[in-house]
């Protein structure tokens, strides 16, 4: 009994001693503590082993770089139409394996068969548009705005070209397989 007695605040310190507020990223300390009473009939010796939890490291964000077009499969859907306006949604869908960022405005023209610019529809500046972040799978949105009716002078559109949009930040053009009227022409931002 007089061992145990003896051996308990060295045990209480090694216990203590792992329980430290300090806060640091190498390894955990290991703490071994061997006791040995005063000599006496039968030889006692207690060993007490102490490691303390390692600390969390907080994780270090990735940076995520912007889409390339390798990253991404552009489509459109089908073009609706409300009064003069003409509307195609064009989708950006991320096909890697990795998140990326798109910023700003795509690129819009409508083209003839031969691929002559009939319509330019200019980028606007990126700090008018938010930053997208795509996960893999992810698709990020914009809409292709057109006019049937030329507002000059009130007659129908009598031409159409072919949708081409490239990805912002991107200068590589897709072809889309839809038809627009091209008596004027908006893009929106991505969403």
């Amino acid at each position: 009994m007089n061992v145990i007695a003896r051996s308990l605040p060295v045990l209480a310190l090694a216990l203590l001693a792992g329980c430290t507020a300090q806060h640091s990223a190498a390894p955990a300390p290991t703490v071994t503590v061997t006791a040995a009473p005063a000599p006496t009939a039968s030889p006692a010796t207690a060993t007490v082993t102490v490691t303390a939890p390692p600390s969390a490291v907080p994780a270090t964000p990735v940076e995520v770089g912007p889409c390339s077009d390798d990253d991404l499969v552009v489509t459109n859907g089908a073009m609706e139409s409300a009064d003069t306006q003409r509307r195609v949604l064009v989708s950006f869908r991320n096909s890697s394996a990795h998140p990326c960022t798109m910023v700003g405005y795509p690129g819009a023209d409508l083209v003839t068969p031969a691929g002559g610019v009939l319509v330019n529809v200019p980028r606007r500046p990126a700090n008018a548009a938010p930053r997208l972040t795509l996960q893999p799978g992810e698709l990020g949105t914009a809409d292709v705005l057109t006019y049937a009716i030329d507002t000059e002078t009130g007659n129908s559109c009598a031409r159409w070209g072919q949708l081409v949009v490239t990805p912002p930040n991107d200068v590589v053009a897709h072809t889309l397989p839809v038809d627009l009227p091209i008596c004027g022409a908006s893009v929106s931002a991505l969403g």
